[in-house]
């Protein structure tokens, strides 16, 4: 089985290999972002980082983008979104609060909106936005949300997956971290609870199980949880 993390890497490599640079750095950024990656996929990432703003300087002559670049990138496509909404959450937000304020009440493309409200949640500012989501309209103050690297719920689940699949599983647990990084970040700007945890990742484990083995660690995984509330 191709390994998650190899999978992203020689996409993003390919990605390179096609001239897309822009839309290779925005995959990279995106990887980067996330609470957990494996140190040596981390390492791999960084040294694609390096090369990567080497060839987008030598095409743009500059190595620092201008914030009004990255705002009109912002409303550009899904990757361009997602390239500026990476470079966004590395700035201090409250160079660019109005415009940011307008661009979530547009619908933006779901990744990208979801790493600049994790940002204005990591930065707590004390601003009040309003976040359209496929047609929803989510109200918060971004100093009420919780980052998702502090939310109970995926810090408990986090915890419960590496119990269940890390020794055994390896590569199934990188899928499973994988997708519950994806679910947490996709659920701002709600967070899950500490005691929603051992479901949150249940659910992580079933569908990378069903994927991978026709259910079958999944069936271990609950057998072990029932013997074990059977024992206390």
């Amino acid at each position: 089985m191709a390994n998650y993390y190899d999978e992203i890497l020689d996409e993003i490599e390919s990605l390179m290999n096609e001239g897309k640079a822009s839309e290779a750095m925005a995959a990279v950024k995106k990887e980067l972002a996330m609470p957990y990656i494996p140190p040596e996929t981390e390492t791999k990432l960084k040294k694609l980082k390096r090369d990567l703003q080497y060839q987008l300087s030598e095409k743009s002559g500059n190595t620092e983008v201008s914030l009004d670049v990255v705002l009109e990138h912002l409303e550009g496509s899904p990757e361009e979104q997602l390239a500026s909404a990476a470079a966004l959450s590395k700035r201090n937000l409250r160079d660019c609060l109005p415009e940011i304020q307008a661009w979530l009440q547009k619908d933006p493309f779901p990744q990208a909106g979801a790493l600049i409200v994790e940002a204005i949640a990591e930065q707590e500012i004390g601003e009040e936005f309003v976040w359209n989501r496929g047609g929803t309209e989510y109200t918060f103050l971004g100093d009420g949300l919780t980052p998702v690297s502090e939310s109970g719920g995926f810090l408990k689940a986090e915890k419960l997956l590496e119990e269940w699949l890390s020794n055994d599983h390896p590569d199934l647990f990188e899928m499973a971290k994988t997708l519950l990084v994806h679910e947490v970040y996709m659920f701002l700007p709600l967070s899950y609870e500490e005691e929603e945890g051992q479901e949150l990742a249940l659910q992580m484990v079933k569908q990378v199980s069903e994927m991978m083995d026709d259910g079958e660690i999944y069936k271990e995984v609950v057998h072990q949880i029932d013997k074990n509330e059977r024992m206390n």
